[in-house]
């Protein structure tokens, strides 16, 4: 009986692994949801939308790489792109036709171009898959025989959304093949492409944390708090937009300054305002402040309005507690009238006779009741060096001042006031 049972197992063996290996395939084919867009390397793209504007009724929806903005170009991008040494992207679109996949249009500089398939040259030069999880599609790319040009990477400019990635590789043959994901969706909420259903049953694993930066900024004693707000605003602001990285790395960026109007619920104090920068990773932060445009450009820039030694920066991880993620908040034209949200930023100076754990306590008691407010958008907690920052962002001055008249909110002066702890508090006034 058992020779019997051993020669079936071993009969059935072959089909038992044929089946196990269909399932395999079964499940990768879940990830794996179609051709996304087709790139096309031309040599005017003004003169291309026009063509295919007229032969088929074709819609831009986005330029990818704006041609009024500093090239795509550099080490990085030749890595994850494939090109020549020198060569740069100076205009990319993306058209679509009727309900079908979209095409990307490039017109690239400084190289050689021929009927080769590379990304640098006329005519078709790459397909681009998307995928559900960019880290099991790329294993299962390198096992088929294909090579990738780089690691997956962060997308740019109108696509670059937490979660959103891509990555160029070659397949055997030498066909240039892009994996894309953009679980994330676009930045402007009222563009809409092509983009396959959420799969509730898909984990994706690599999706990255975003680190935000926060910094309380002090001005230059040599010029007035005006000078400074007109100097970030007008010159300052522009001038970062401009780091090549940062398009390819910096999710928002918002600068906020003090209100002209003060409150008689809160004793503020003397921060010039306050700049605040979404990176899509801890990586990416550091691209961008050590790329030649930050330390040439901006960075000088920075020391002619800016009190560098009194200017207080934390970087960290974002906990939403109430109003949810900044991305998922539908924007509104700039025009639209609507009350400025208030942001209290409470710091406390406490010294080494004191408990952090006590001062935790409270912080997290207050913590606890503020978060109930309806007019409460969001409270934070952070900690540098011998100081606890709490960060309140309130919808108007009416919910702010409602919060000051909490029962809590005073018990919470009181605590402090018997801990020995200094507070001083600035309100803000969101203008982006």
């Amino acid at each position: 009986m058992g020779v019997i049972v051993g020669s079936l197992l071993l009969y059935f063996q072959p089909t038992i692994a044929q089946n196990n290996k269909n399932t395999d395939m079964k499940k990768e084919k879940e990830i794996i949801r179609g051709i996304d867009h087709v790139g096309i390397t031309v040599p005017d793209i003004e003169a291309a939308t026009k063509f295919f504007e007229e032969a088929f009724h074709a819609e831009t929806l986005y330029d990818v790489q704006p041609k009024n903005q500093e090239p795509m170009n550099g080490s990085e991008v030749e890595k994850q792109l494939g090109l020549p040494k020198g060569s740069k992207i100076v205009h990319m679109r993306l058209l679509q036709i009727g309900e079908s996949i979209t095409m990307e249009l490039f017109k690239i500089e400084n190289a050689d171009q021929d009927n080769a398939a590379s990304l640098n040259d006329f005519g078709l030069q790459h397909l681009a898959i998307y995928v559900d999880d960019m880290s099991k599609a790329t294993k299962l790319f390198t096992a088929a025989g294909g090579e990738l040009l780089s690691e997956p990477h962060s997308l740019a400019n109108m696509e670059n959304q937490p979660g959103n990635s891509g990555v160029y590789g070659k397949a055997p043959w030498g066909t240039l093949i892009e994996l894309i994901t953009y679980p994330g969706g676009l930045k402007d909420k009222s563009i809409t492409r092509w983009t396959p259903k959420v799969q509730e049953n898909i984990k994706y694993s690599d999706a990255t944390q975003i680190v935000k930066m926060t910094m309380f900024l002090k001005r230059n004693p040599e010029i007035s708090h005006d000078e400074f707000v007109k100097h970030h605003i007008e010159i300052h602001g522009p001038l970062f937009q401009q780091i090549p990285e940062a398009q390819s790395h910096v999710i928002r960026y918002i600068q906020t300054h003090p209100l002209k109007e003060q409150t008689d619920v809160l004793e503020t104090n003397s921060y010039d305002g306050t700049a605040e920068l979404w990176f899509d990773s801890l990586d990416g932060l550091e691209t961008v402040l050590t790329s030649n445009f930050y330390k040439d450009r901006v960075f000088p820039d920075e020391k002619t309005f800016l009190d560098h030694d009194n200017t207080l920066i934390i970087i960290g991880y974002q906990d939403v507690i109430l109003g949810g993620d900044f991305e998922k908040i539908e924007a509104k034209p700039l025009d639209t009238k609507v009350e400025s949200k208030l942001t209290a930023i409470t710091t406390l100076k406490y010294s080494t006779e004191n408990s952090e754990e006590k001062i935790l306590e409270v912080l997290m008691e207050l913590k606890t009741q503020v978060v109930t407010e309806k007019g409460c958008i969001s409270f934070s907690l952070s900690q540098a060096d011998n100081k606890f920052i709490i960060y309140e962002v309130f919808k108007s001055r009416k919910d702010l001042e409602i919060h000051k008249s909490q029962p809590y909110a005073k018990s919470f002066e009181e605590k402090l006031n018997n801990m020995n702890i200094s507070s001083e508090v600035q309100i803000l006034e969101t203008i982006n």
